[in-house]
């Protein structure tokens, strides 16, 4: 979790400005929960460097 934080983009004025992350998850459900699968797409979600994420712009 906390890498997942430490490389999650942050952008300055707009969402589409980017960067942009992507993961990879292998392995079964009975693996990798369905839950933690969403844990870590929040994770890796943009966010404004403000700390608001780009929901919170309109």
């Amino acid at each position: 979790m906390t890498y997942l934080m430490s490389v999650q983009p942050k952008y300055e004025k707009s969402p589409t400005e980017g960067p942009y992350n992507h993961a990879w998850l292998t392995g079964s459900v009975q693996s990798i929960s369905l839950k933690v699968q969403g844990e870590i797409d929040s994770m890796l979600e943009i966010i404004s460097k403000t700390g608001m994420n780009h929901g919170g712009m309109h």
